[in-house]
């Protein structure tokens, strides 16, 4: 069999061939010389080697960690386009759209003049049934050639697909190579006016001179998800260089320095922000591939190396912190990593500095551990550590920067009000009211918190917060039920309801109670849990936490979400939620720590 002549790239980076321009590499990268070269080629391939394909590079959002296996790229390499018949031409799939309306026009064929308002070949307008204007590809579609993954061609007509709204029941081990496109006879220069409108429409209504993928949602049934995103107030709002267009709301755009990560995240944002807004559970149009960034698959124990499990610290959590290191130690010594359990008393550098080990499993909760302090030492020491950085740990540690930050990005979180003395409790009632819960900002598993229910417990919970010597600040409290969002490693987990007969879910109702009770599933239809799991997303990526964590939440008797706190180095005890939840995902106890040592291993 004769060699592909097409060209291979490797490790090529897929930004050049976006139209967002963001985008991580491909392992392989190559472009046919024709279609015949492409057919040679595939029919050349492994059986077992993934395979995706890009035209354009519109409607696709590629994530910062690239793509694995070999990125097939058509742009102006099936390029063929040619007239069958009078009503009739026939298309290779690397051919832009709105080449194919300005040649349809030109032969005297009307119905193809939307097209010209698609930015992406016509692979990909095959491939998600593209429309623009009111048009639609496949009510155009004679017929189509398709190429399998053994590299057979083969035609199929239109009517042997499923077709809806931005659908097709494509195979997925088959790709399109061309279509016959069946058109009417008419006029050109009408033709050509049509195109010129449409294109000036276009223009009028949509971000065109910027990075953008086109549409990114769909429209949902009698609406617009323009309007919708409008009126949810969110045009020009920025997550880092990402923001939602204020010339077209359902338009996300790179203003210079957007990372594929941070267009995600805003279009979670968007999404969350519609739903709770409006009710509608927006669907994206754009096609999200590839992985993201910093954290990969470990398949040997070995290539971790030799790995330090901190544990104990100088906080008031230390003896969690102690059960949760003695259960990671022995999941990590049980699949057979090399692990060393390290209690950690006192100055954190002093145990550090002679420590000869590869990485780090860092569960030490509250301050010491938590907070940056010790991913700062690591940093230093080039020991790569589990779970967030030094930013994103100091942020989610400190409760009320947290809530700010929430605040800032339009997420929900209760009200609260800064409580430096006494002198400042009666200007807290009248802003919260009654009850309220007191907060030490720089404490975790609870403590120091405490339910006021009048002036003089109000009072008494402020002088035990202030004992913990860092701010205090008391928070509306919030009558429903309470939830919690395990993520790991960019993904959520299954939520988990919590019941306790105490007045809150404090140390004892999480560590030493029998009386909690702990529902996962959760009880939330589909829906309301993805809703969730989303909203839990978007604060996790407003803080910028990596790896794994855990947001509290509770959802208010109006039915509205109420974001609480963010733990990065959540318990790992067996009374801890993380565990408990990636159980009910089909994650056991020794693979959850594996996962969780996987985020140490960052992709460079």
């Amino acid at each position: 069999m004769s060699q592909p002549t097409g060209q291979m790239r490797y490790n090529e980076p897929l930004a050049n061939y976006t139209s967002w321009r963001v985008g991580g590499v491909a392992d392989k990268f190559y472009q046919p010389t024709d279609k015949t070269d492409l057919i040679r080629f595939v029919q050349n391939l492994p059986e077992n080697e993934p395979l995706f394909w890009m035209g354009l590079g519109s409607n696709l959002l590629v994530r910062d960690g690239g793509i694995r296996g070999t990125v097939i790229n058509t742009k102006n390499r099936l390029k063929v386009m040619q007239c069958s018949d009078d009503e009739t031409i026939y298309v290779e799939a690397g051919v832009p759209c709105a080449l194919v309306a300005k040649f349809c026009a030109e032969q005297g064929l009307i119905g193809a003049e939307f097209l010209a308002g698609i930015p992406g070949t016509m692979g990909g307008a095959l491939k998600m049934n593209a429309g623009a204007f009111g048009g639609e590809t496949w009510r155009i579609v004679q017929n189509v050639e398709m190429l399998n993954r053994r590299g057979d061609v083969f035609i199929k007509s239109a009517d042997e697909f499923k077709i809806s709204y931005r659908y097709v029941n494509l195979n997925v081990d088959e790709w399109f190579l061309a279509t016959t496109l069946k058109l009417q006879k008419g006029d050109t220069s009408e033709s050509q006016q049509n195109i010129k409108m449409l294109l000036a429409k276009r223009a009028n209504s949509q971000p065109t001179n910027q990075p953008s993928c086109g549409s990114v949602f769909k429209n949902p049934t009698g609406d617009y998800a323009a309007r919708l995103i409008e009126a949810a107030g969110l045009k020009g709002f920025k997550i880092a260089g990402a923001q939602v267009s204020e010339k077209h709301a359902n338009f996300i755009i790179n203003i210079g320095n957007a990372t594929a990560a941070d267009i995600e995240q805003l279009m979670a944002f968007v999404q969350a922000q519609v739903a709770q807004k409006h009710g509608i559970n927006l669907q994206t149009e754009v096609c999200i591939v590839g992985e993201k960034l910093n954290t990969k698959r470990i398949a040997r124990a070995e290539d971790f190396g030799t790995v330090a499990v901190l544990m104990g610290g100088n906080s008031a959590e230390r003896e969690v912190s102690l059960r949760s290191g003695a259960a990671v130690h022995a999941a990590l010594m049980a699949r057979g990593v090399e692990a060393i359990a390290v209690n950690i008393k006192g100055n954190v550098i002093e145990f550090l500095t002679d420590l000869d080990v590869d990485r780090v499993f860092n569960i030490i909760h509250g301050r010491g551990g938590e907070d940056g302090v010790l991913q700062g030492v690591l940093d230093v020491l080039n020991l790569p550590y589990t779970g967030s950085g030094v930013l994103a740990s100091a942020l989610a540690m400190d409760k009320l920067r947290t809530k700010l930050c929430w605040r800032g990005a339009n997420l929900p979180t209760p009200n609260w009000f800064v409580l430096k003395n006494e002198n400042d409790i009666d200007a807290c009632i009248d802003a919260l009211n009654f009850p309220i819960i007191v907060k030490p900002s720089l404490e975790g598993s609870s403590v120091g918190m405490s339910k006021a229910k009048n002036r003089t417990e109000l009072v008494a919970a402020l002088n035990i917060a202030l004992a913990c010597h860092c701010e205090v600040y008391a928070e509306a409290w919030v009558t429903g039920d309470e939830y919690t969002v395990g993520i790991l490693q960019g993904k959520a987990l299954p939520i988990i309801r919590l019941e306790t007969p105490r007045d809150f879910y404090d140390y004892e109702a999480k560590y030493n109670s029998t009386t909690t009770q702990y529902y996962c599933p959760s009880g939330l239809n589909a829906e309301r849990e993805l809703q969730l799991q989303q909203l839990a997303l978007q604060a996790n990526d407003v803080i910028g936490v990596e790896g794994w964590a855990r947001v509290d939440v509770f959802i208010d008797q109006n039915e509205q979400a109420q974001l609480i706190e963010i733990n990065t180095v959540p318990g790992m005890t067996d009374h801890s939620l993380v565990p408990m939840a990636a159980k009910q995902a089909g994650i056991d106890f020794n693979e959850l720590v594996w996962r969780i040592l996987e985020t140490s291993v960052r992709l460079s």
